[in-house]
């Protein structure tokens, strides 16, 4: 299991230090946006391409075939962490908007992270330092659960089957893009947790859980719906009208 754990999400780990320099030297040759999915393994797809800055990118995700949410992670060559993305269509978050987000893998320790909102997205990222425990973890387990705490979207359910599989290619794409920028790893330090908010959400199953889609805001839709979406963030409510005050006869 170790062996095989240097060549999965933890070579990000390995790339991310030195690589850094390499970027901003400009020995990263610019080229169009371009990602292909070149595996699967259980609900999950493994990517590789150019990002739309040029940069050599690996990642792997996984799409809720029933609404179309998604988990996705993702390596830019000359990054120094591995940047996380969850999208659902019908979100409507305002651009720029700090959105916490709880990641229970298994029966570990919650992760509690602070992310980016811009209308159907919502991203963080983990550093390098980090990615080690988050691999581990996400390996070992049968499922993981997603909760946003700061709006009224129920908990997602993310199945883990296939994922040290998805996760080795994920470390290989990382490796071979390495080897092609043409520099070496240095070794990572010791890994950490990120950030140290408490969990606000139930412990995950360790097998993946089937569960109707949901939405994450509570919002009006632009189209007529039976039911009003939700978002990862409460709407405030709305000031009542004053009225005139009443005269005495």
């Amino acid at each position: 299991m170790r062996s095989a754990l240097r060549t999965g999400v933890t070579a990000v780990a390995l790339a991310g230090l030195s690589l850094a320099a390499l970027a901003l030297g400009g020995l990263v040759t610019p080229a169009r946006a371009d990602i292909t999915v070149y595996y699967r393994a259980g609900g999950w797809d493994a990517f590789s391409g150019s990002a739309t800055d040029g940069r050599p990118v690996c990642g792997i995700g996984s799409t809720n075939p029933g609404d179309s949410r998604s988990f996705s992670m993702r390596f830019s060559i000359g990054d120094t962490g591995v940047r996380f993305q969850v999208k659902k269509p019908g979100w409507n978050i305002p651009d720029g908007t700090t959105l916490p987000v709880v990641i229970q893998i298994g029966l570990d320790a919650p992760w509690s992270l602070q992310g980016t909102g811009n209308g159907q997205t919502i991203d963080w990222t983990v550093d390098h330092t980090a990615i080690q425990s988050f691999d581990a973890q996400f390996r070992r387990a049968g499922s993981m659960t997603l909760t946003f705490p700061s709006g009224n979207e129920p908990p997602w359910m993310v199945g883990l089957n296939g994922s040290t599989a998805i996760s080795n290619a994920f470390g290989r794409c990382v490796n071979d893009m390495t080897a092609r920028a043409g520099t070496q790893p240095m070794a990572p330090s010791g890994a950490t947790q990120p950030y140290g908010q408490a969990p606000t959400q139930p412990v995950a199953p360790t097998q993946p859980v089937a569960q109707a889609p949901t939405q994450p805001v509570t919002q009006a839709p632009t189209q007529p719906v039976t039911q009003a979406p939700t978002q990862p963030m409460a709407t405030p409510a709305a000031p009542a009208p004053s009225q005139p005050a009443e005269k005495a006869p």
